[in-house]
């Protein structure tokens, strides 16, 4: 049960060392889409993985999806789980939830790895999510009226977008099938919430060993984003996968997997 009540699905699977938090993206998928990694990583170290609030089987709150309140949650599951320190993996907007938790509670990350971290650092006020009111084409679908007319339809765009490699189609319908299971509602209360400004003083603060993982051919967040992010980090690489789109963990985790377990894996 996280700080304010709110109960959180998680999961065990391995006894290994070290061990791995998962702290999940955004609510529009759940702990299912990183099953790639648990299979792999599981069978050699203990890897624990949850289901974001508002998503999968945690509870589903009118309010609380903020940075500050998501990294609570990762915190909340790691003393569930009797777990003193763990090694963060992270994907996308979840890296803001690992910065929040790796700054305040130090002690207890190892390291950190981000597969397509979105850490905005020049955040901008407004944009179309809150303007658009009629859906003239498919980018006006990623606003607040165009999940409330069409979810389906914005679920396939977007993961059409998160998965830009050829061959895809399967991939990408796997996503949109969980992602039809979350909560416009829920999503649209997270964007109303959710404060990025708050990231990017904390960044000079995060000294532990970071892995960023990005294709370079993510059409979601650019790779100057992304090494701008490496370059604010004081102990950070990032690593390319060719051809990659936003999720190359999941389109080809074999990849993405060697490379987190050759950095968790001492």
């Amino acid at each position: 049960m996280s700080a304010d009540g709110t109960r959180i699905a998680w999961q065990r699977h391995g006894t290994g060392e070290p061990v791995i938090l998962f702290i999940p993206t955004w609510n529009l998928v759940d702990s299912r889409v990183v099953r790639y990694q648990v299979d792999f990583l599981g069978a050699r170290t203990t890897v624990i993985t949850y289901d974001p609030r508002g998503a999968g089987a945690s509870d589903r709150p009118d309010h609380g999806y903020d940075f500050p309140m998501h990294a609570a949650d990762a915190l909340a599951v790691l003393d569930a789980a009797g777990v003193e320190q763990a090694s963060i993996v992270t994907a996308s907007r979840g890296m803001n939830s690992a910065i929040l938790l790796a700054t305040a509670h130090p002690e207890r990350v190892d390291r950190l790895v981000a597969v397509a971290p979105t850490v905005k650092l020049q955040p901008k006020e407004g944009g179309v999510f809150w303007t658009v009111d009629e859906i003239r084409e498919e980018a006006d679908l990623a606003s607040a009226h165009g999940w409330r007319t069409d979810w389906p339809a914005f679920a396939r765009w977007f993961m059409g977008r998160v998965f830009t490699e050829p061959d895809s189609e399967e991939k990408i319908q796997e996503f949109v099938d969980i992602a039809l299971e979350a909560s416009p509602e829920i999503l649209i209360t997270q964007e109303r919430e959710t404060d990025w400004a708050t990231i990017p003083p904390l960044l000079a603060s995060v000294r532990i060993p970071t892995l960023l993982i990005h294709g370079d051919g993510d059409v979601m967040i650019p790779v100057s984003m992304v090494q701008a992010l490496a370059d604010a980090l004081p102990n950070a690489r990032l690593e390319l996968i060719p051809g990659g789109g936003h999720r190359p963990d999941a389109r080809t985790p074999e990849r993405v997997n060697e490379l987190i377990a050759a950095f968790l894996i001492r």
